[in-house]
């Protein structure tokens, strides 16, 4: 039995059964124990692929996209670039190097900060970014706090595959109402036990979208995610919000396909559907419902620029366009099948089935129009 296990058996034993989403929070981040503070890898030799794990084209196609973000804050001699849960480090690589090549004046103005929590992630960054000429661009933070006063950043705040690790508390649903399920202990085994709800605001959460679930309809709720965004909004005084991840609106997350919700897990690359094993080895992770997303952010100050799919992001960026000038590319007609990082990134076998990117805005006096979001805008015509 790991420490981790043994810690989570004698809180429980002590305190009584504990919320899913505080299961989720020690599995994946306890400061020593958690998946996300011992050695996780990322790629073929992990448990999962990021963008960035694609080559550096995602990285390019991103500073084009925060260079004109720069142009719409009046290109300030000073802006913040701010990366939540940066992960291997790669991304922030790829974005600087396309940055430093591509827009001078834009390179000297930015500040890189990575928001990082895991020591042992921060040293994997640190080895991948401080060799480099860029040691003196890029910044580590464990709190948006840190990085100016309150309220003063001008710039971005972004993250990629950042909202899905959010700890989740797990509703189900039978005839006598709404139930949240609890990880309870019986002396030798953790096991789901169903209760009251810990808190109205799970409640609340389903209200705010007209949803009731059926009965034994299983479902996700990420509170921490409006904790999170009512936090980047207080410390942005104007600029954009990117979020970048897989998930969906309202009418897809509650389909009948969905009916025992989204949470899942990841193995060295294999789906395992039981988080109550390989507790602090394995992701655990959850689709965003991007519509409560967009509702809390317009609550917190913040304005909907749009949501698009990964695909049509990457398009309206002119991912095409860039490939053609890259001789490293071998262009053929069927290009989007036969090279690798673009089936990744935009074939539904990769992640261009599921990805969607959100932005959002602040401090403009009428709705910034961004190349990214110019085609594709799931949210057009629709109340967010």
């Amino acid at each position: 039995m790991s420490e981790l296990v043994s810690l989570i058996k004698d809180k429980i034993a002590n305190q009584g059964p504990m919320t899913f989403a505080r299961f989720m929070e020690l599995a994946l981040y306890h400061p020593l124990y958690g998946y996300y503070s011992t050695a996780t890898t990322i790629g073929p030799q992990g448990d999962f692929y990021t963008a960035p794990n694609t080559g550096s084209l995602f990285g390019s196609m991103l500073s084009k996209q925060f260079y004109e973000l720069w142009c719409l804050c009046g290109c300030p001699k000073q802006w913040s670039l701010v990366e939540y849960g940066p992960g291997s480090g790669a991304l922030a690589r790829d974005v600087l190097d396309s940055i430093a090549k591509n827009y001078k004046d834009f390179y000297d103005a930015t500040d890189y900060y990575l928001v990082e929590i895991s020591a042992e992630l921060r040293k994997k960054q640190q080895a991948a970014l401080l060799p480099t000429h860029y040691r003196n661009k890029c910044k580590w933070v464990t709190d948006i706090s840190e990085i100016t006063p309150q309220g003063e950043i001008t710039g971005c705040i972004y993250g990629n595959e950042l909202i899905d690790a959010f700890p989740v508390h797990l509703l189900i649903a039978d005839e006598g109402g709404l139930n949240e399920l609890y990880v309870a202990f019986d002396g030798t085994e953790l096991y789901f036990k169903t209760g009251a709800l810990s808190t109205a605001k799970l409640a609340d959460y389903l209200e705010l979208q007209g949803v009731q679930l059926k009965n034994g309809q299983k479902a996700e709720v990420n509170l921490q995610a409006q904790d999170w965004l009512n936090r980047v909004a207080e410390n942005l005084k104007k600029g954009f919000i990117l979020i970048i991840d897989y998930g969906f609106t309202t009418p897809e997350m509650y389909s009948s396909q969905r009916f025992n919700g989204t949470l899942r897990c990841y193995y060295r690359h294999r789906l395992i559907e039981d988080p109550l094993i390989n507790i602090g080895h394995q992701d655990i992770t959850a689709n965003v419902n991007f519509f409560v997303l967009a509702t809390w952010a317009g609550k917190a100050g913040l304005n909907t620029i749009g949501l698009v799919t990964q695909p049509d992001f990457l398009l309206n960026l002119g991912l095409l366009e860039t490939i053609k000038g890259q001789a490293d590319y071998n262009l053929t007609p069927d290009i989007l099948k036969k090279t690798a990082a673009i089936k990744q990134l935009l074939l539904p076998g990769g992640m261009g089935g599921i990805f969607k990117v959100l932005a959002l805005s602040k401090g403009f006096d009428t709705m910034p129009k961004l190349a990214g979001f110019s085609a594709g805008n799931i949210f057009k015509g629709l109340e967010t």
